[in-house]
């Protein structure tokens, strides 16, 4: 094991594994109920094998409960000595899986880095390799954390190319959200309430307010040790 320009690198033989933490900072500071962030730690990944290079990434949002330092440490036990082509890739992935428990955010940068190290060697982008028609992908989300009407209006303009706009919710700032976001535009939103609401008469009254503006659906987890059931 190496470590140059910051990247640990692992020579295997015929695969190379490299790796090193990194901070994405973002554009606005993420708002959600509970909390807000300017930053998520990263650990990026390169998985190489005949000189071609396979990138992936482990994202790690604070309340997942990895770290830096735990993905690193992970990686650090990986050995690909005994695999000698990305093609092994159910064989390689299984061993991956086994070191230890959890770490998933570890294992998906391994995962990501090998798909598309197997995806250049072909060529091809994966959709077709796995025979996809990309016209019926479901459309993914692009979601706007709390944040000032003027911000909104601005996030709302810049995700013009999504069909779906996620939403957070939980503050007494949810109506406005919304009905900036619905002067803007009329797509399809939902919204995660990141266990803001605090009783089920407040979530079943902004079930109903929701749902009349085009909301879709709403999600939000339980506190620990606490119970928001709602009536049938």
């Amino acid at each position: 094991m190496s470590i140059h320009s910051d990247w640990i690198t692992k020579d295997f033989g015929a695969f190379k594994l490299r790796y090193k933490p990194y901070t994405l900072e973002m554009r606005y500071v993420f708002t959600v109920a509970s909390f807000s962030r300017t930053t998520t730690p990263v650990v990026l990944t390169q998985l190489e094998y005949d000189g071609i290079i396979g990138y992936g990434e482990a994202s790690m949002p604070p309340y997942l409960g990895e770290s830096q330092e735990s993905v690193i440490n992970f990686l650090n036990k990986i050995d690909l000595s005994g695999f000698n082509s990305p093609f092994q890739t159910e064989e390689l992935l299984a061993y991956v899986d086994q070191i230890s428990a959890k770490n998933t955010a570890a294992k998906a940068s391994v995962d990501i880095a090998l798909h598309d190290l197997i995806g250049k060697i072909l060529g091809q982008p994966f959709y077709k390799i796995w025979g996809l028609n990309p016209a019926l992908i479901p459309s993914t989300s692009y979601t706007i954390g709390i944040d000032t009407e003027e911000v909104i209006r601005k996030k709302v303009m810049e995700a013009d190319q999504f069909k779906i706009l996620k939403v957070k919710l939980g503050l007494e700032t949810d109506k406005m959200i919304i009905d900036t976001i619905r002067q803007c535009t009329d797509r399809p939103l939902c919204a995660d309430v990141n266990q803001g609401w605090k009783t089920k008469e407040q979530a079943l009254e902004m079930s109903h307010w929701l749902a009349e503006r085009g909301v879709v659906f709403w999600n939000s987890r339980c506190q620990k040790n606490r119970s928001m059931i709602m009536p049938g």
